[in-house]
């Protein structure tokens, strides 16, 4: 073959392997069908490549990839090209080119095939920077999982292959993963979510595919048949955290929605009803799992109207306070009163349980909160200037008011806005479910006492550490919750366990010095029990309902009304 025309071939090899690489895997698949169609024009015996990186973000074990491209099948001789390149990344890159059994290549041909050589080197080189950029497209840049374009493609995969009613979809979400950061700090918080991803990454195989969504939020394409060995699995991971020399093992708890694909489900539809069933499982408080249900999608469409309706309910008015009065279980007098908010909406009363949730939930409560906080002032104002004498009223205001280090500010300012006498307010705030609010919440009430309002704790006994409340938070007022009166009826007089513990609840409130107020109370013998143990005040149906303001204005100016009740 003349010079020439073994430049030609070298040239027109190199192009062929130029064409639409865009990874490792991928080059070496098109060099072994360009060096077959080559292989007698350039008269070769053997072509191989070997690639070595060291370990990176990606690949933590390293890549290695040994290929014999082409062998001639009569052999080939010794007498041609080997090459070694050093990769960019550290690595390496080796090319091996052999001349056919029995054939040599003369010296202008030599450099041709050392020009092929290192054409080889370079765009091995080049698909192996585009397989990392390719691969970076599609992983997680802190924990090295799939990420949520690479599991909506292979869920996308699965469907078009008809496969994916096999698969089921879990939502899954690290409880408590806020606490690892306040003790350990965020850059273990990190090494732990990687640990986590790597763990369930290498549980899913070939099974699936494991992929984070951010924080610690994850979603998992899992066949059906390996719902129960997940559900095993995760129930013992734990992993060592800590500096060197102060390490500890951390149990780590996970919650789940787990939705079972059928034939019409999209990886959409997956992703969005697994994260509906694992907010069904946070908002039942007591599970760490839940199976998605079409209710659970119903109910998700009602959270969703609801949040979409309440910005323009609010700016239109349609929120109204209704007052449900208080009364001095020792003479029978209207002696202060809890604001509560109810929506009107085309003429009806759409009832608290159905949006309250929802607003707290996404924390638009605050803004209702707030609404309300401004409504009552400006009753009070207006109350004053009709001559009547207002009585304290308690006003509730979400635990997620917090976070919010400019709430005392904006209480005070909507208090001076109306021209109120702080003595008149009353906070009240629902008992926390964990230790974490403490410390603000004992900042925001002193603050409060500072300026002469009170507080309250609501629902008192059913939260994280009550006798702990009562012992650190100088509170003006304990609510108790209306199920201590749940067995204490007319019909036998009580569970005498359920006497002794709201006795002793009281005995010691009024030991502090507060005041306690008993909700929920709807019977004779119940507000007797109350007279008998010395309970401060009490609320409930069998007193009075919560009223429209005009309603509960006659009761302002009606000191008789309530002298024959109870």
């Amino acid at each position: 073959m003349s010079s020439s025309n073994f430049s030609e071939a070298i040239l027109a090899f190199t192009d062929e392997i130029d064409e639409n690489i865009s990874n490792v895997d991928v080059f070496a698949k098109k060099i072994i069908a360009v060096a077959e169609k080559s292989a007698d024009s350039l008269r070769l015996g053997r072509l191989s490549c070997s690639l070595e990186s060291p370990a990176n973000f990606f690949e933590p074990q390293g890549f290695v990839r040994e290929g014999d491209f082409y062998t001639y099948p009569d052999g080939y001789e010794n007498d041609g090209i080997i090459k070694e390149y050093s990769a960019g990344d550290g690595g390496k890159i080796k090319v091996i080119i052999m001349p056919r059994k029995g054939d040599k290549w003369n010296d202008d041909e030599k450099k041709l095939i050392r020009i092929l050589a290192k054409s080889i080197f370079i765009l091995c080189g080049r698909a192996r920077m585009l397989g990392l950029m390719n691969k970076s497209f599609f992983t997680d840049s802190m924990t090295g999982a799939a990420n949520t374009t690479s599991v909506t493609r292979y869920g996308k995969m699965l469907f078009e292959q008809k496969k994916l009613a096999d698969y089921a979809g879990v939502f899954i979400n690290i409880k408590n993963f806020k606490y690892v950061n306040q003790l350990f700090g965020s850059k273990q918080g990190d090494i732990l979510l990687r640990k986590f991803a790597q763990t369930m990454t290498e549980f899913t195989a070939d099974d699936g595919m494991f992929s984070r969504l951010g924080g610690d939020n994850f979603f998992l394409i899992i066949k059906k048949d390996r719902i129960d060995d997940l559900r095993s699995f995760s129930c013992s991971l734990s992993f060592m955290l800590g500096e060197e020399n102060a390490q500890r093992n951390v149990d780590v708890r996970i919650r789940m929605g787990i939705c079972l694909a059928e034939s019409e489900d999209t990886v959409s539809d997956l992703l969005n009803k697994s994260s509906i069933a694992l907010n069904a499982a946070k908002s039942c408080g007591m599970k760490d799992e839940a199976d998605f249900t079409p209710e659970m999608l119903e109910m998700a469409m009602h959270r969703r109207k609801i949040s979409t309706l309440f910005p323009k309910a609010l700016e239109n008015s349609e929120f109204v306070v209704y007052y449900q009065p208080k009364i001095n279980l020792s003479d029978n007098e209207l002696c202060g009163c809890e604001a509560l908010s109810r929506w009107i909406r085309d003429g009806k009363v759409v009832p608290p349980m159905e949006y309250i949730p929802v607003l707290e939930h996404e924390g638009s409560i605050c803004r209702l909160d707030l609404y309300v906080f401004e409504k009552v002032c400006e009753d009070i104002n207006r109350w004053l200037s009709m001559g009547l004498a207002p009585v304290r009223v308690s006003v509730n205001f979400s635990k997620l008011h917090l976070q919010n280090n400019d709430l005392s500010r904006q209480v005070m300012e909507i208090i001076q806005k109306y021209n109120i006498d702080p003595k008149y307010i009353e906070i009240e705030l629902t008992e926390m479910t964990g230790a974490e609010d403490f410390t603000a919440l004992n900042a925001f009430v002193q603050k409060m006492k500072s300026v002469g309002i009170a507080t309250s704790i609501d629902d008192f006994g059913t939260g994280y550490s009550s006798l702990n409340l009562l012992k650190d938070l100088d509170v003006d007022v304990i609510k108790l919750d209306k199920s201590f009166f749940t067995n204490i009826g007319d019909q036998d007089g009580g569970v005498s366990t359920d006497r002794t513990v709201v006795k002793n609840i009281v005995r010691m409130v009024n030991e502090l010095e507060m005041e306690t107020v008993s909700e929920g109370v709807e019977t004779h013998t119940q507000a007797e029990f109350l007279r008998e143990i010395s309970c401060n005040t009490a609320q409930g149906f069998l007193f009075d309902r919560p009223l429209p303001r005009d309603e509960y204005e006659k009761r302002l100016s009606d000191s008789e009304h309530y002298k024959n009740m109870g």
